[in-house]
């Protein structure tokens, strides 16, 4: 691959040759462009980097694997990336951690909630960065103190 800087933009661009078979197979693939599609899998693949080499995470892999799931599935759920139900949260954590889903209340989303990783509101997940854990103690719940009758 070759790397062009531009300045204007402060981007790069990417260029790879490849068969002109596979880049027919796989843009008919694709929803969007080949652009979108390949900037959306590097965006991916560096944010699991980034996440793997974040110091703040949970040690038991397992947990580790039900956090990053909860992060990820609330990106791009929530517009804040920090709210989803409980169901949706549940089914993702189950995939990515490899456990039945029966298991994910007490095998991962317990021991988070515990570790202040997560919190549990009304039906939803609030889930916190790592640089947020330990500052659990300050925190309040965004609706705690707000009256809920009108």
């Amino acid at each position: 691959m070759s790397r062009m800087k531009t300045e204007r933009t402060e981007s790069t661009t990417v260029t790879v040759r490849v068969d002109e078979n596979l880049k027919d197979d796989y843009t008919s693939a694709l929803d969007g462009s080949i652009s979108d599609d390949i900037r959306s899998h590097m965006e991916e693949v560096a944010r699991t980097v980034r996440d793997e080499s974040d110091n703040n995470l949970p040690d038991d892999e397992i947990l580790r694997d039900g956090y990053l799931a909860l992060r990820r599935t609330a990106e791009a759920y929530d517009p804040n990336g920090r709210r989803i139900d409980v169901t949706t949260a549940i089914s993702k954590v189950a995939e990515r951690a490899g456990i039945p889903k029966d298991a994910v209340r007490r095998r991962v989303l317990k021991p988070l909630i515990r570790d202040d990783y997560v919190e549990l509101d009304w039906g939803e997940i609030i889930i916190y960065q790592p640089e947020e854990v330990n500052a659990s103690a300050n925190r309040a719940s965004p609706t705690k103190g707000k009256s809920t009758s009108s």
